[in-house]
């Protein structure tokens, strides 16, 4: 039951997040290993965890919206987006600032003659800057915000 577009999100808040591992037992193992959450809509997964004493929450939505209501109704905070707090989205790697002249030739020339703000993912060297997607992420923030009642 994925939840890759969630667990995109919770880095863009800043979140570590790990995604992509698939065996259950490995999921457990990890959650125990380093105190993490897990967060899951599968009810079978859900039950083990617990009964292993693991922190789990259980989603039923389907919909990003509703799966981010269900996770402040667990007191999971959805603050400002920032990407200066952001964790990458593709790799969960820490990201930092970085100059322009770090950057040059590395991203489009446009784009370098365009923004003086740029990041880079410390784990992966993914480039972000404030363009376009990232407009879109923030409409989208306000939009669930919005929907929430926020």
């Amino acid at each position: 039951m994925m939840l890759g577009r969630l667990a995109r999100w919770l880095r863009l808040y800043g979140y570590d997040t790990l995604y992509g591992v698939e065996e259950d037992g490995e999921i457990l193992r990890i959650a125990r290993d380093e105190e993490r959450v897990i967060i899951t809509r599968d009810s079978g997964l859900s039950r083990r965890a617990k009964s292993l004493g693991l922190e789990v929450i259980l989603l039923g939505s389907n919909s990003l919206e509703g799966q981010v209501t269900e996770l402040e109704e667990h007191g999971v905070e959805f603050g400002e987006l920032s990407p200066a707090s952001a964790r990458c989205p593709k790799c969960n790697g820490p990201l930092r600032r970085a100059s322009g002249e770090e950057v040059r030739g590395k991203v489009p020339e446009a784009v370098y003659q365009k923004y003086d703000e740029f990041y880079i993912c410390e784990k992966c060297g993914q480039i972000y800057w404030p363009g376009r997607q990232w407009r879109e992420m923030v409409r989208m923030a306000e939009k669930l915000k919005n929907a929430r009642g926020g």
